[in-house]
């Protein structure tokens, strides 16, 4: 009889398991701006940036023994807020010269919400349950607004549905730029912030941390229309197109600039909420 139960018990675990393995592989491939390893450099840069008030408040508001890196990939994994699924991006045709309101759906966008998070966090009469959240969903938005399939779409959802061959492999043009790309280039997370080192230097650093939202969604935009072409020309991807070494040279400091001022952008923002 024990044995029996024993059985079931971890039959039911196998089960659910499964299940939410399965949920997981359905979930809407587009919530998963840059992945695991780019949202998490991109907080670890941003914290390291971090004014002491704002380390202090940031701290508070995660709780004991969260960083900002754990907390950065909470967005795309929660279940608690169902409809925040259509936050993580805005489709604006890449034929648009900059990023207009008029293409951030009802219900909210990346770039409203950056803006109505920053709003909660600044409001003294916000509670701090709701502060805790808006802080998680604000260190992962403004990492999705520097993913270029984010905000550029040709049609297909922000290169979802474009099929490609990357290296040989099956993917999309958008999973490529979120996650096959930093793969191939590494998985540790302290190279990519011995690149930003270099890359974020003092200059770019009071450049990347003027303008607006908006503005920076525009600057998102310009480079989505690069990377929905062959590198160096105007011709564009097509169902099918093999990606290889050319395209992957082009896109890698693409990438590691994008992150390296959503890095900039997020410590910058936080800094100036916690003042």
């Amino acid at each position: 009889m024990f044995e029996f139960a024993n059985k079931f018990r971890t039959g039911k675990r196998l089960v659910l398991a499964a299940t939410w393995m399965w949920m997981i592989l359905l979930l809407p491939e587009g919530l998963w701006g840059w992945g695991w390893v780019g949202h998490r450099v991109v907080a670890k840069m941003a914290e390291e940036r971090l004014t002491p008030a704002a380390k202090k408040a940031v701290k508070n508001l995660l709780g004991p023994g969260v960083s900002m890196a754990e907390a950065s990939t909470w967005a795309d994994e929660q279940q608690e807020v169902p409809e925040s699924s259509r936050w993580h991006y805005v489709n604006v045709p890449i034929q648009e010269m900059r990023y207009d309101r008029r293409y951030c759906q009802a219900g909210g966008c990346v770039v409203s919400k950056i803006e109505e998070f920053k709003r909660t966090l600044l409001n003294p009469g916000a509670g701090r349950l709701e502060k805790h959240q808006a802080l998680k969903f604000l260190i992962h938005f403004i990492a999705d607004l520097h993913q270029p399939m984010h905000v550029g779409d040709n049609k297909d959802q922000g290169g979802n549905l474009l099929q490609v061959r990357f290296f040989g492999d099956g993917s999309n043009l958008h999973r490529v730029w979120d996650s096959r790309v930093i793969d191939r280039h590494t998985k540790n997370e302290r190279v990519w912030l011995w690149d930003f080192d270099f890359i974020a230097n003092p200059k770019r650093v009071v450049e990347w941390s003027r303008g607006t939202t908006e503005d920076w969604a525009t600057e998102t935009l310009l480079v989505a229309k690069e990377a929905y072409c062959l590198p160096g020309t105007r011709q564009m991807i097509k169902t099918g197109t093999r990606l290889g070494n050319e395209y992957y040279r082009f896109a890698l400091p693409v990438i590691q600039r994008q992150l390296a001022k959503a890095g900039i952008r997020t410590a910058f923002i936080l800094n100036e909420i916690f003042k």
